[in-house]
């Protein structure tokens, strides 16, 4: 299975999810996971899996200062 993670073309296992990404990926870190679809852009669970030829982009979590 292929899929579009941060602009990069990637080849995963089929049915991969969010936290075997997170493994597979470290730069994503603890991001947020986002897919673009047809009706906007979501964010992702841990559990759930991506699908072929999927979009998704990590977005760093937003920390407030003092």
């Amino acid at each position: 299975m292929r899929a579009v993670i941060n602009g990069k073309l990637i080849d995963l296992p089929e049915g991969a999810t969010v936290e075997e990404l997170r493994a597979r990926l470290p730069e994503i870190g603890n991001d947020d996971v986002m897919e673009e679809g047809f009706g906007g852009t979501k964010p992702l669970k841990e559990t759930d899996a991506l699908k072929e030829g999927a979009k998704v982009w990590s977005v760093p979590k937003i920390v407030k200062g003092m």
